[in-house]
């Protein structure tokens, strides 16, 4: 059988044991660790990563501990879903709290019940798709993004590189007067100067490819608006 596996937090040793025993007789479900607030959760959390489904809060724990720890949780990239046990139906998750990565809240008095191992594994389900959605989401504006980037910046490239391969082949004539070699070099120096600032942009374009977040005003001038003319 397949067990959903939860890293359950609590206050209390005494009330986190009564818990892990009733969660631990719901079918499918397995409390891989039970943690008091109060102990070293980040420390006890980084054991057994990547042997976890999901984290539970249990009803008692506060809301400031339940921030501060998703905070914490969320912060190391930790994308299973995180749920809070509470004693009223249908309850909601509050908006900070769900702002901060806090996925759904499970009515207490149903662990009992038949229904809470299917609420319980349907709203992990649930969350991991809805997680997966927001990645693909992600991934696909970054894509689109550097689609269009990499259009103006083709078009942006070209211009300077045109300019630069006209006045490399008039400097390849050992007749040309010395004073329209000097101008040409200009154009050639000025032309490689504007290449240079677009490979500047490029690389803007790979980290935001890669996720990464960028101060630099470059980025800006690397989606132009449509129609807007190239500097020459």
């Amino acid at each position: 059988m397949k067990f959903l596996r939860v890293f359950l937090i609590d206050t209390t040793q005494l009330r986190l044991e009564v818990l892990r025993r009733r969660l631990s007789s719901v079918e499918s479900i397995k409390v891989v660790v039970p943690v008091v607030v109060s102990g070293n959760v980040e420390g006890t959390y980084r054991d057994v990563m990547g042997q976890v489904d999901a984290i539970v809060f249990s009803d008692s724990v506060s809301s400031k501990a339940i921030l501060q720890l998703t905070q914490m949780f969320r912060s190391h990239g930790i994308i299973i879903p995180i749920f809070i046990l509470q004693k009223q139906s249908e309850a909601q998750v509050p908006r900070k709290l769900r702002k901060i990565g806090v996925d759904d809240v499970l009515n207490i008095y149903e662990i009992d019940t038949p229904l809470f191992s299917w609420t319980f594994v349907s709203a992990v389900e649930h969350a991991l798709l809805k997680r997966k959605a927001k990645e693909f989401d992600g991934l696909n504006r970054r894509l689109k993004f550097t689609s269009e980037s990499l259009a103006n910046m083709i078009h942006a490239v070209n211009t300077p590189l045109s300019i630069v391969r006209l006045a490399m082949y008039h400097l390849e004539d050992p007749a040309l007067p010395s004073d329209k070699r000097e101008t040409f070099l200009r154009i050639l120096v000025n032309g490689l100067q504007k290449i240079d600032l677009h490979m500047k942009e490029l690389y803007a374009i790979r980290r935001h490819l890669n996720g990464e977040q960028t101060a630099s005003p470059n980025v800006l001038s690397i989606t132009p608006p449509k129609n807007a003319s190239v500097s020459r």
